[in-house]
């Protein structure tokens, strides 16, 4: 009877349109519209690119700073993009926004259009080489880069060794990187979708329970006439959405993965995640459903509105809110389904370890645990004076 009742209940989803709609086509919709208007907007604004700068000189080998450019230039993850041009060339450039600032290598001046980060780095880069340029002039009027050199008591093979030295540049720190992953701000609303797109399987398990309650449909008449146990109704039905809903999410990942949207490596992870994301969204579900009193229409309204607050609280309208609600009132992200999916998303893409990704999955098994324990016993305790 369990597999009769879980192969009908597969066979209802899959002609379901109104649930594949929102629990499929549109978080695709949505996050395809998304990565149109954000995919890029990270690369663009977040992540350090090369300044892109005009040299004006008389002569391109007339000096040291034009050396020290042309290193700062050089290799594939250069610090600047450097074009050399007149003088008039060079502010029609940095008046039309082609370069961030002019650099005249004669007297060794800065020219931006406005503050920036980068104007502060181009600035630091002249103050260095003055500073190199100064300390070189101080050795050579003190008579080291001549007579010591001469007698060999400078403690140097040669004068470019000297050049080396001065540049030389300790660090007394290790660096390393808190992660590999991406830091990609911008996926927070890819991980509020799945987030949504999982609460959404509480529609179907809204109709789950209409079909258990006599006095509700009049499916739920046969059922309490018959000789089945009502828990095998339940388990077998169950059981069915939540594998439909499951492959409907691996669908939806497979998809943004596609599009270039970055979730890490860790597929088994987010796979758990996904399943226990429609868990809890079919237990939201049930126990909304169990409410008899209340007509289907209304059920689906509490539903979806019980999801969007979440799903939006858990930033999938505006990047930030999850975080400011962890600053000052951080029980809600706790008990927020929505926020425990996206914060497991962003710890498997993030952090190393599993400790934060352990104590979403485990919140969210015993909220949906809890829920539908609650909601079973509602159903239970009806009694119908006719059938």
């Amino acid at each position: 009877m369990f597999i009769r009742d879980f192969l009908y209940m597969i066979k209802i989803l899959m002609r379901a349109k109104v649930s594949i709609f929102w629990t499929l086509v549109f978080p695709i919709l949505l996050a395809t519209f998304m990565y149109m208007a954000f995919g890029n907007i990270y690369e663009q604004d977040e992540m350090f690119s090369n300044i892109k700068v005009a040299v004006v000189t008389e002569d391109a080998s007339a000096n040291g700073l034009n050396y020290m450019l042309d290193a700062l230039s050089d290799g594939d993850d250069a610090l600047l993009s450097v074009t050399r041009m007149s003088e008039s060339d060079a502010e029609k450039s940095l008046a039309d926004e082609e370069v961030e600032g002019i650099i005249y290598t004669d007297d060794v001046k800065l020219t931006v259009a406005e503050s920036s980060v980068n104007a502060s780095i181009l600035e630091t880069v002249l103050s260095e080489y003055k500073q190199y340029e100064h300390a070189l002039m101080d050795i050579y009027k003190d008579g080291i880069g001549l007579q010591q050199y001469m007698s060999g008591t400078s403690g140097v093979d040669d004068m470019s060794n000297l050049v080396e030295k001065l540049s030389e540049q300790r660090s007394y720190y290790t660096e390393k990187a808190s992660t590999e992953g991406s830091q990609n701000v911008y996926n927070n609303y890819f991980y509020a979708i799945f987030a949504m797109s999982c609460l959404f399987a509480s529609l179907s398990s809204i109709g789950m329970m209409n079909n258990l309650q006599a006095n509700v449909s009049a499916t739920g008449k046969r059922k309490n006439v018959s000789p089945q146990r009502k828990m095998t109704f339940v388990l077998a039905e169950f059981a069915a959405l939540l594998l439909i809903h499951f492959v409907v999410e691996v669908i939806s990942f497979i998809y943004m993965s596609c599009i270039g949207v970055d979730f890490g490596d860790r597929v088994w992870e987010i796979l758990l995640t996904l399943f226990v994301g429609c868990f809890i969204g079919l237990a939201i579900g049930v126990i909304v459903g169990a409410i008899s009193k209340l007509a289907e229409g209304t059920k689906i309204g509490i539903v979806i509105g019980i999801s969007m607050v979440m799903s939006i609280l858990s930033d999938l309208c505006i990047n930030g809110i999850k975080y400011e609600i962890q600053q000052h009132v951080p029980i809600i992200n706790k008990l927020n389904p929505a926020a425990l999916i996206s914060d497991s998303f962003y710890a498997l893409n993030v952090y190393s370890d599993h400790q934060v990704f352990t104590e979403n999955i485990v919140i969210m098994a015993i909220e949906a645990v809890v829920l539908i324990t609650v909601g079973i016993l509602m159903v239970r305790r009806n009694r119908y004076a006719s059938v």
